[in-house]
């Protein structure tokens, strides 16, 4: 994995962050909490505007297939 990537993926492991513990807390309690529509609001924003959260699944995805192809990853 090349640094480029690794950036990428950072970059989206550290916005999900947020949302993973929101959406983890709700699955644990079983109950839906003001602050739960409020992060899935959030993300269907970010996706929505072309956020760089967006911008980054895409390079990564790229990125990602470009390095399977060439062989640089293994599975």
């Amino acid at each position: 994995m090349n640094e480029y990537l690794k950036n990428r993926l950072s970059r989206i492991r550290d916005d999900l962050y947020l949302s993973l513990i929101v959406i983890d807390h709700a699955l644990s309690k079983g109950q839906v909490s003001i602050g739960l529509a409020h992060e899935l609001s959030r993300l269907l924003t970010q996706m929505d505007r072309g956020s760089h959260l967006k911008q980054d699944l895409k390079e990564a995805e790229a990125e990602a297939y470009r390095q399977v192809e060439e062989g640089v990853t293994h599975d």
